[in-house]
């Protein structure tokens, strides 16, 4: 396998199903990133699993929000 074959393998089997998607790997690794954040996994497993230097910034670009209310730092801080 080379790096890009998991992208062209998901692009391969869209088309034959006639789904249009514009998915690359990384739209595989911020879904992990970001539903592991949100269930609450820790950072350090996140990064082992997708593969980010455990203290990598740039892992935190890939943790998307839904909303940032439901996940505000300040609660129940008083």
């Amino acid at each position: 396998m080379v790096p890009d074959s998991v992208t062209r393998a998901i692009k391969r089997i869209s088309m034959r199903a006639g789904v249009p998607i514009a998915w690359t790997g990384h739209s595989l690794r911020i879904g992990l990133a970001s539903a592991a954040r949100r269930a609450g996994r820790d950072g350090i497993a996140i990064a082992d699993r997708g593969g980010w230097a455990r203290n990598s910034r740039s892992m935190l670009g890939y943790m998307q929000r839904d909303d940032g209310w439901d996940d505000n730092a300040s609660v129940g801080l008083t």
